[in-house]
């Protein structure tokens, strides 16, 4: 979305603050008329849990159907080959899908969510998606790590039957709960929290699967260079947080066209700009997991430089793109510039640092800066809402 929606009195006389139009775009109507879509769908955060907790219930039903026919009458280990673990990961990852569809389709008429219906339909599915991968991802790697520390507390244990539908049951039921209730109320500061979780969990646990324990010693990327389940991991992690990052900037588009419009934001084309860096940023990180360094050092490293300068760039035209933000969001951009200079000095001048040293505390920088970033644009977003009733 590159143009801003000309300015005007709202007609929509129900809609929320959040509700108002993200502007026009080559592929998307010039105009949005309020009376062409559906009335916004107020549901109670009652029903919300209600339909949460049936839908993991129903899941944690079919999931005890499935562990049924695989382990009745077996002894079965918690994880380590075909386990009731890895059974759990099957069902939690098949579930999740369908919760997280489900739910961010249905709350998408929401008030606060109807902006997403200006979409073109390439940009929903696209937004859908990645939505849908990365709570499924999580889920699956939230529950290998349960039952990888359950296996490690209860070595050589062998469960019956009864005790695998238990756990599969229980594991599938919980995850498509917390799944269907995290994708009904996702805003710009979820979005951004679910990216740093997301990326923090895939990391940590490729670097505890790892089969080189002395991986640290060379580069992160390193940690996707052995063709195992722990590169196969760190990899599929930055490809996913990358179509994230994408989506994401449909939402931080969304927020500064809104914060233009109330007159904060003073430049028209900061949305347009400041998404655009979003997406580079994203293109960039998938393009890291996609092409590890052992298959191409010199593509590798484009991507790797290319976020590195994209996020650079976000820090350096802050103070321009962003101007109308509040004077304490741009100390912050400083104090992270800083550190980030301050990180380069230590690993590149003294030697104090070596690269995995210096890519962590880079890349903690970066979505730390993003976090601080969305909660800004939360913080005035509010500010202004208050201020306008």
């Amino acid at each position: 979305m590159t143009t801003e929606q000309t300015a005007g009195p709202r007609t929509d006389s129900d809609a929320t603050p959040g509700d108002r139009a993200v502007g026009p775009s080559p592929d998307a109507p010039l105009v949005w008329d309020p009376q062409s879509l559906p009335p916004a769908r107020s549901e109670s955060p009652v029903r919300t849990e209600t339909e949460a907790a049936i839908g993991g219930l129903a899941a944690g039903l079919l999931a005890a159907l499935f562990a049924a026919i695989m382990f009745v009458g077996k002894l079965t280990p918690i994880w380590g080959g075909w386990s009731v673990g890895s059974a759990a990961m099957g069902s939690v990852a098949v579930a999740c899908l369908a919760a997280s569809i489900t739910g961010y389709w249905r709350s998408r008429t929401q008030p606060g969510q109807r902006w997403r219906l200006t979409l073109p339909s390439w940009k929903f599915i696209v937004d859908t998606a990645a939505v849908a991968v990365v709570h499924v991802a999580i889920a699956a790697i939230v529950t290998f790590g349960a039952f990888t520390i359950l296996q490690q507390g209860f070595r050589d244990l062998l469960v019956d039957g009864y005790a695998a539908i238990a756990a599969v049951a229980v594991g599938t039921g919980l995850a498509t709960y917390a799944v269907y209730l995290s994708v009904s109320k996702l805003t710009t500061v979820t979005m951004s929290q679910l990216l740093v979780v997301f990326m923090t969990l895939g990391t940590f646990a490729s670097m505890a699967i790892s089969t080189d324990p002395h991986w640290w010693r060379y580069h992160f990327s390193h940690l996707g260079t052995f063709g195992d389940r722990g590169s196969s991991l760190f990899n599929v992690t930055l490809i996913v947080a990358g179509v994230l990052v994408t989506t994401f900037a449909l939402y931080v588009d969304r927020d500064l066209r809104l914060l233009h419009d109330r007159g904060v934001i003073r430049s028209r084309r900061t949305a347009s700009a400041v998404s655009t860096l979003f997406v580079l940023l994203g293109i960039a990180l998938a393009g890291i997991g996609i092409i590890p360094i052992n298959l191409s050092v010199v593509v590798h490293n484009v991507f790797s430089a290319g976020a590195s300068i994209v996020f650079a760039v976000m820090l350096v035209s802050a103070p321009v793109l962003l101007r109308g933000m509040p004077w304490q969001f741009f100390l912050v951009t400083a104090g992270f510039f800083l550190a980030l200079v301050g990180a380069g000095l230590l690993h590149f001048v003294l030697n104090y640092f070596n690269l995995t040293a210096f890519e962590l505390v880079a890349y903690i920088i970066l979505f730390g800066w993003i976090a601080v970033f969305v909660r800004f644009l939360a913080a005035v977003l509010r500010s202004e809402e208050r201020a306008t009733t």
